[in-house]
């Protein structure tokens, strides 16, 4: 049988358990496709997968949820794609079946038990196994090392803003963990959309890179976190929308940015923390919330081309060997990262 490298999580811990493994190649069966892995994307998940913060995640498993190759073999069953395809993927396929995806809302399906890195491999490894179902073909003219992540990122900021958020232009959109790989697409993704945007950031040092990517507003979070007020010293009233990507840290900082009626959209919570919210708060000042998560092919077709057609810019924060999995999620938990490290297997 032939054998492939590949990142393996055998017990949750520290970066220790990003085990360099040889592993069979898999071998693609009814609906799925083999890909030959171009890039994968090192995104915060992929640090709470690695420290068993999803009870029903699979171990031994090939972690990482995001990626983009050329199709090496077919499965039977497959229609509209063939090897030599150029694809990248969402975070899970959906079933087709569900009341859900009848809907339209395929990122709610009930019914694929598929999620990419937690109960099936993922892309830390030079093939991965995917659902056809998953996958969207990548225009000529986008690198795959680059298209690789634009489904956790833009995509989502797409998903969240338009979708939930309903942002119409002229809206002031307060983004927070700006300068993280979602953060530095999302302002893009604003910006396309119309809105104003505020960035926030905790490092003095992510500035520039913040206003170069589009951000209106730049605003250093204090020591205390309370960067609420420096946005509403910046802004009529208030934001009309916050993008919450970090979570209990900035939550309650994010909700005070929001002018009365305005919306928050929760995308992250990379402590897995719990928070506190005065339901007070939200009834006087009319105030909505609600969570996002992942976002459908067409959002990931769409951002793509945005992206063909430079509308939308990939950062990369910088291409690592997949040997030096570990290396890039060290720099995930030292902040040192503006935009998505991309493994290179």
């Amino acid at each position: 049988m032939l054998a492939m490298r590949a990142i393996v999580i055998r017990e949750a811990g520290g970066l220790e358990r990003l085990e360099l493994s040889d592993v069979p190649t898999p071998v693609p069966g009814a609906g799925q496709v083999l890909v030959r892995v171009a890039g994968c994307g090192v995104c915060y998940r992929d640090l709470l997968d690695r420290e068993g913060k999803y009870p029903f995640m699979r171990r031994p498993i090939v972690t990482g949820h995001e990626f983009a190759g050329e199709i090496s073999a077919v499965g039977g069953g497959v229609d509209g794609f063939v090897v030599g395809d150029r694809v990248a993927s969402t975070h899970r396929p959906a079933c087709g079946t569900c009341a859900a995806c009848a809907a339209g809302q395929e990122t709610r399906c009930a019914g694929s038990p598929v999620m990419y890195g937690l109960t099936v491999d993922g892309g830390y490894a030079e093939q991965v196994l995917a659902w056809s179902a998953s996958l969207v073909r990548v225009p000529a003219g986008v690198a795959l090392d680059e298209a690789s992540f634009l489904h956790c990122t833009a995509g989502v900021a797409l998903r969240a803003l338009r979708t939930h958020a309903k942002v119409t232009a002229g809206e002031t959109v307060v983004i927070t963990g700006a300068s993280g790989g979602v953060g530095m697409h999302a302002i893009q993704v604003a910006k396309i959309l119309g809105a104003r945007v505020v960035a926030v950031t905790g490092s003095p040092a992510k500035v520039d890179a913040l206003r170069r990517v589009g951000a209106d507003e730049v605003v250093l979070a204090p020591p205390d976190g309370a960067f609420h007020k420096e946005v509403m010293s910046r802004t009529d009233g208030g934001a009309a929308i916050a993008l919450e990507l970090v979570g209990a840290p900035t939550f309650n900082a994010s909700l005070r940015s929001l002018k009365i009626g305005g919306r928050l959209v929760i995308v992250g919570n990379v402590t897995t923390e719990r928070v506190e919210v005065n339901p007070g708060y939200l009834i006087l000042r009319e105030l909505s919330m609600c969570g996002s998560s992942s976002a459908t092919r067409a959002d990931l077709a769409e951002v793509l081309e945005w992206a063909a057609t430079g509308r939308l810019k990939p950062i990369v924060a910088g291409r690592l060997p997949l040997a030096q999995a570990a290396a890039a999620q060290a720099r995930l938990l030292e902040k040192s990262v503006t935009g998505r490290l991309v493994l290179m297997p």
